[in-house]
């Protein structure tokens, strides 16, 4: 599965829930403001999988601040429990929303690669999306090399809309 998202297009509507026990539409949260969505496998993932999730929750986790400064809004998704993922988020204490795509209904309409841990199936490689507040997607980040993710996104949300996505949202 390659992602089936590309700069310029919208961000489509799917419910997830969120580790505040709250059903959360991904197209509705970014409206809201600017987002940052990292799609991840760590939680309950192991070996190199697991390392480049982590990798990617840290690099943002420690960007939070500038993010926030930002005005750019952020979570983080994986095909793990809401379980799974409340525990995960209370042990690396996380400042931000883990959502949970447990049906995989996200990652299958997004592309997102996944791979089979035994019965577990989850996000192969980190992939984050910069979403401006109109819900268009202003970046495609690769994350499995999260070093400057966070000033990729704030870069991505900054810069105005390409000529191309401007017409494209406008009907021009």
């Amino acid at each position: 599965m390659s992602l089936k998202l590309a700069v310029g297009d919208p961000l489509p509507s799917v419910g997830l829930r969120a580790t505040d026990g709250y059903l959360l539409n991904l197209r509705s949260h970014v409206t809201k403001q600017p987002s940052l969505l990292l799609f991840f496998g760590a939680p309950t993932l192991k070996g190199a999988d697991r390392r480049r999730g982590l990798k990617a929750i840290e690099a943002i986790a420690a960007g939070h601040d500038r993010l926030h400064q930002a005005g750019i809004a952020v979570a983080a998704i994986s095909c793990d429990s809401e379980e799974q993922q409340t525990a995960f988020a209370k042990d690396k204490d996380l400042p931000f929303l883990l959502l949970s795509d447990e049906r995989r209904s996200a990652v299958q309409v997004l592309g997102v690669e996944t791979v089979a841990d035994g019965p577990n199936v989850n996000v192969a490689r980190p992939v984050a999306l910069a979403v401006d507040r109109e819900g268009f997607v202003r970046g495609v980040l690769d994350a499995t090399s999260p070093d400057g993710l966070v000033d990729q996104a704030i870069h991505a949300l900054s810069e105005p809309i390409p000529a191309a996505a401007e017409d494209a949202s406008t009907g021009s």
